[in-house]
């Protein structure tokens, strides 16, 4: 009876057949179609949930410095204190602490300081950079000498964290939207700086809108939000009312 019905399907005789080459190709050919039309709708999705990712990362940063400031008189992280860091630092250095290891038991996780779009090590790099413009010195003597909140005018409205990187030397004096990451620097960069800074060229540390050209950033009053460049008020002169870069 078996040997009958599998004759019966060999000879086109039975209820099923077999495919045709020329058909197994025009299946193929609307598989391979259909991915390459779904192909970038599948990396938009990818990227916002990147970029999504990105800013729970800032706002975690800006709960966790919220909470530090309450322990601290309402005073922000100082960019870096002149200490040794503890063993096994995010940022290890002879001897200055920097603010991802002041703020680390606050944040609770290493992964928050790792911006999933960012182009050094995953595993080591910091994706996050400090407003120098806000805290004011890149180095005080301890947390006492830190800038105190009641110094930022618009704590709504002063970004105090935000998607960073080092520039590339043959990308720092092009125009913003074609700066490149310099993914020779595995510990990324957790220092922002603004074109006012002195150091603006020797030490090209700045934004980076990885998210399609927007930046993800925490404020002073710890709320966290997805703002393109223009939007942040950045290239605007200081005490601008649009001018999110500086504590006026």
């Amino acid at each position: 009876m078996n040997t009958d019905r599998l004759a019966k399907v060999r000879r086109g005789q039975g209820g099923t057949r077999a495919f045709t080459l020329i058909e197994l190709l025009v299946i193929f050919a609307l598989m391979a179609m259909m991915l390459s039309m779904m192909g970038p709708a599948f990396v938009k999705v990818r990227d916002k949930a990147r970029e999504l990712q990105c800013l729970n990362n800032t706002r975690n940063l800006g709960i966790a410095h919220t909470i530090y400031s309450g322990d601290h008189d309402d005073q922000l992280v100082p960019h870096a204190v002149w200490r040794p860091p503890h063993n096994g630092a995010l940022v290890p250095t002879a001897n200055m602490t920097f603010w991802p290891d002041l703020l680390r038991t606050y944040v609770g996780d290493d992964r928050i300081f790792v911006c999933p779009c960012m182009h050094c090590d995953s595993g080591r790099g910091i994706g996050y950079g400090m407003n120098l413009q806000v805290t004011g010195a890149f180095l005080v003597q301890s947390e006492t000498y830190a800038t105190h909140r009641a110094e930022i005018q618009r704590p709504s409205q002063t970004v105090l964290f935000a998607d960073a990187a080092f520039v590339t030397r043959a990308t720092m004096n092009r125009p913003l939207n074609e700066w490149q990451e310099d993914a020779t620097r595995p510990r990324g960069c957790w220092t922002l700086r603004t074109p006012l800074d002195p150091l603006w060229h020797f030490a090209p540390a700045r934004l980076m809108p990885r998210h399609h050209g927007r930046a993800n950033s925490a404020f002073v009053d710890g709320h966290a939000e997805t703002l393109t460049p223009a939007q942040l008020g950045y290239g605007l002169p200081l005490r601008h009312s649009e001018n999110l870069w500086d504590r006026y």
